[in-house]
């Protein structure tokens, strides 16, 4: 049997572990219902797919003194808005909910953020854990403790920070994955590489490569590629939990971008938000070899890496929707990490060392898309 790894997110009173393993549900069925000690009921978050894939497995998980309810919602980024928080809401009321009752987060990361948020705000905050059952989510929505909706204006511009008491990764759940989906999710580990860990960039290269053996869901490098990421990710939100000290903000490499992008293919699934992470991150390097900052070398490796899985680097990918550079521009100044009016984005200097970067002139910025057209 594989073994069990446990990363901890280090946050004094608000510490808690993410467990990585397989079959965790049978194997860590005693710590994970201990996390919710007192409690009487458990309000299950998931959508209609993870209901006909898993549901009825999980469900039998859990202990018989519990009373489960379950709140079905559609799956798909379009229903993360506040319609869907109001509804789970008005249920939850309802139902009497109370302090001593847990919320779990059973899906993607579309799931994660509503049950998050739904959780940080009935009665002011109740315990949740999560259970993420895509790579993309296992990787980054589930870790960190953010948590959010979709306005008109743009992705995630509502929400709060509210950690959970424990996530659970379980490789099982990944393979059940369409090969889209698990692609989706590897573009957010390449992510994490070029961050802080050049050695693991390289190692993904040769894996994806060379080894003729691989495959992108043998269980043994899924749950290697999720241990090593949310090690990065928990240093992070550890030394930055808040996002106030440019520290998790390098999170967010390739996300100015992605963001804009998907609000201007209206959060279609002709776009999942890791090939949108993809695109936005090579158009990130792109800019900051346009600015000196990044090696030719390296700003080709990063790309090179997206090519060689099938992901998309550019806007060829999504043609269709004929985006503008002015679009992707308007956008992007809903963003976040916009501040007095100046977008913060996220640099490389090399393969394994990102930083904030904060004076930019807007022509840098549509250059870096331009030349994304040109490759077309």
């Amino acid at each position: 049997m594989n073994k069990i790894n446990l990363v901890k997110v280090s946050l004094k009173e608000k510490s808690y572990n993410v467990i990585i393993g397989k079959n965790l549900l049978k194997r860590k069925r005693k710590k994970i219902f201990s996390t919710i000690y007192g409690a009487k009921r458990i309000f299950i978050i998931t959508d209609n797919i993870i209901k006909k894939l898993h549901l009825k497995n999980f469900l039998k998980s859990i202990p018989n003194n519990f009373i489960v309810e379950i709140i079905i919602i559609k799956p798909g980024e379009k229903t993360k808005q506040l319609k869907t928080v109001e509804q789970i809401l008005n249920f939850l009321l309802k139902k009497k909910i109370s302090r001593t009752d847990a919320i779990f987060g059973f899906g993607g990361g579309v799931i994660g953020d509503i049950s998050g948020f739904v959780a940080s705000i009935i009665l002011r905050g109740v315990r949740l854990i999560h259970f993420p059952t895509t790579l993309l989510a296992q990787v980054d929505s589930s870790v960190g403790g953010k948590t959010g909706v979709n306005t008109i204006h743009g992705k995630n511009l509502v929400g709060t920070f509210y950690q959970p008491k424990l996530v659970v990764c379980d490789i099982d759940f990944l393979l059940t994955l369409p090969k889209r989906e698990i692609l989706s999710g590897y573009a957010e580990v390449i992510k994490y590489s070029i961050l802080s860990d050049r050695e693991f960039f390289f190692w993904l290269k040769v894996k994806f490569n060379f080894d003729k053996i691989y495959k992108i869901n043998d269980p043994n490098i899924l749950q290697k590629v999720v241990k090593k990421s949310v090690f990065i990710k928990a240093s992070l939100v550890t030394k930055d939990e808040k996002d106030v000290k440019n520290q998790r903000a390098l999170l967010n490499l390739g996300h100015t971008y992605a963001h804009a992008l998907e609000k201007c293919c209206n959060y279609s699934k002709k776009l999942l938000h890791g090939e949108a992470v993809s695109i936005g991150i090579c158009m990130a390097s792109r800019l900051s070899q346009i600015l000196g900052f990044l090696p030719l070398y390296d700003c080709e490796e990063i790309k090179k890496l997206f090519i060689i899985l099938g992901l998309p680097t550019d806007l060829y990918f999504v043609r269709n929707f004929q985006i503008r550079t002015n679009d992707i521009i308007k956008h992007m100044m809903y963003d976040k990490k916009v501040l007095n009016g100046k977008l913060n984005f996220i640099l490389c200097k090399k393969i394994g060392k990102t930083f904030v970067y904060n004076k930019l002139d807007v022509n840098s910025i549509k250059k870096s898309i331009n030349m994304s057209l040109i490759d077309l």
